[in-house]
């Protein structure tokens, strides 16, 4: 089995964006690091072969439109203790997406978390407070999404992505 999720994978100027933003946050915590900053379209868990094979087949079969999010705010989420940005605007087609991708997810008898879509960047996990700071928003345009694997490894998590669908 294998750790997966749907996400948006960002360019490499939007990593270093997020990275230059976290950098000025100054607070305790375990930044994450540049190369695993994505937005999550949808968290699958642990995976079977056969349903990775589905859902790789399945998600082949959506339209991947560009779309476009702008991250405007520092959200601190007290239960898993991150500090995210999150935004205020986002194209419609990143919602359609993640319904889309949770039907073919359901369809395959995988449980999923009971909770609304937020579009979010996790910045800082093991944060204990909030942190208020002006900054300029971030324009994030994504050119597609793709299914990624968690591994956790001596040196932490490493998100590898298994497959990339472009923006059509």
């Amino acid at each position: 089995m294998k750790r997966l999720f749907f996400a948006l994978w960002p360019e490499q100027n939007i990593k270093q964006q997020c990275a230059t933003l976290t950098g000025k946050l100054n607070l305790t915590g375990k930044p994450v690091s540049e190369a695993n900053l994505h937005v999550t379209l949808l968290f699958l868990g642990s995976i079977y072969p056969e349903q990775q094979t589905v859902l790789t087949r399945e998600a082949g079969k959506l339209p991947a439109p560009l779309m476009t999010l702008t991250f405007d705010r520092l959200s601190f989420w007290k239960k898993p203790a991150v500090l995210c940005l999150t935004a205020s605007q986002f194209d419609q087609s990143v919602s359609i997406l993640n319904e889309s991708l949770t039907s073919i997810a359901k369809q395959q008898g995988i449980a999923l978390e009971d909770r609304p879509f937020k579009p979010h960047v996790t910045l800082v996990k093991k944060v204990n407070s909030a942190i208020d700071l002006d900054f300029a928003p971030i324009l994030w345009r994504s050119t597609g999404f793709c299914l990624v694997e968690s591994c956790s490894g001596a040196n932490g998590v490493e998100y590898r992505i298994i497959q990339r669908w472009p923006a059509s």
